[in-house]
């Protein structure tokens, strides 16, 4: 998905996910559900999903001060068969639903040889390939959906009626190398525009709509974004709706309370999560093997371009991975002033910021004073 570039410094991985634990912890976590939230948001920065990666944290933290995610949830499992259940999140923050609700199917699959796993009263999640290749270590193929408040004009509508409803499928390959699809059914995430106002930078035209139904190249006037691939992205959007919200109890799209809006108000949001036990068709060891070949002749295909490559879906983000494991998370200027302040706020010790990095493409992060 299309992520922006800004004037950033670079974090090292670890500096940076315990400074997410301190504020999670202020904020009233246990310690370990502490931990588990910050390592799926620095993981998400890690493979170049900035859209959902310590961006958020800022706004998870005014919503659990003002209520509408309790800190501390007392989630529940129901079990409804063999090879089906929910798990309630309590209106906690949705990554610990999400994590339950994986490793709950993961569990049923053992038995059954799939699990699926409804969600309801849950929150934002982040970035669902953390989901996905957590049941992938487990020796299973992976789904994870989940579903926002209406951000999306479906074919043809010049209103937003489902949010960008990501899906996730992934499969287990050998020495970590696994397929992992991870994307939403819109032109770009919502979280991505969000970074662009945060930082105070434009966004291409043909991302978004106006309140006027006009587009817009200034991310504080979005009202809605495009599906990606026009029917396509919007029929699979809001199929992704009716799985997370009818399933387990959920309104859907128009009737979700806002992310950005009401910040008092519970999201009430659903999800699902899939795992099938690759074991009861096959051994996971010939599976692997397989995805091996596959990824071995996708990576040899002749490319479109001279000196391009063909890569295999999570091939990007793994790439990502190594690169900022090793150099540092680039996290943008506008969101580092932000954590300064959160660091007064909670009388914790400030991030420890090294090297300034400029955009690679300047062209890319046009300041909106300068437009």
């Amino acid at each position: 998905m299309p992520q922006i570039q800004v004037k950033s410094a670079l974090i090292e991985a670890d500096c940076l996910k315990e400074f997410c634990i301190q504020l999670l912890l202020q904020a009233e976590l246990r310690e370990s559900d502490a931990e588990l939230v910050a390592d799926t948001l620095v993981e998400s920065n890690l493979r170049g999903i900035d859209s959902h990666g310590v961006a958020r944290l800022p706004h998870y933290l005014e919503r659990i001060r003002k209520q509408s995610i309790k800190a501390r949830p007392e989630m529940l499992w129901e079990p409804l068969g063999a090879a089906v259940g929910r798990v309630d999140g309590d209106h906690g923050l949705g990554q610990l639903a999400m994590v339950k609700a994986a490793d709950h199917a993961v569990e049923l699959a053992r038995k059954s040889g799939a699990g699926w796993v409804s969600i309801c009263n849950s929150s934002h999640c982040g970035a669902l390939a953390y989901y996905g290749l957590r049941i992938a270590a487990e020796g299973m193929i992976g789904f994870a959906f989940t579903h926002v408040d209406p951000m999306v004009t479906p074919h043809g509508a010049a209103e937003p009626f489902c949010g960008t409803n990501p899906l996730c499928i992934t499969a287990p390959g050998k020495e970590g190398k696994s397929l992992c699809l991870d994307m939403a059914t819109s032109i770009t995430p919502w979280n991505t525009i969000a970074n662009a106002a945060t930082e105070g930078v434009s966004i291409p035209g043909d991302w978004a709509l106006d309140a006027n139904g006009k587009g817009t190249t200034d991310p504080n006037e979005v009202v809605a974004i495009f599906p990606f691939g026009g029917f396509k992205g919007s029929g699979l959007g809001l199929m992704i709706d009716v799985l997370c919200a009818l399933l387990g109890g959920a309104p859907i799209g128009p009737d979700i309370p806002k992310m950005y809006g009401d910040l008092t108000q519970r999201r009430l949001l659903g999800g699902m999560v899939g795992a099938i036990d690759i074991s009861h068709f096959t051994t996971v060891e010939t599976f692997q093997e397989r995805i091996a070949g596959i990824i071995q002749r996708w990576g040899g295909l002749q490319p479109l371009e001279t000196g391009g490559q063909v890569l295999y879906p999570g091939e990007p983000e793994a790439v990502s991975r190594d690169v900022r494991t090793a150099e540092g998370i680039p996290v943008g200027w506008q969101l580092i002033k932000q954590f300064q302040q959160l660091a007064d706020r909670y009388d914790i010790s400030p991030l420890e910021v090294a090297e300034t990095r400029q955009p690679e493409d300047e062209d890319a992060a046009v300041p909106l004073a300068e437009k």
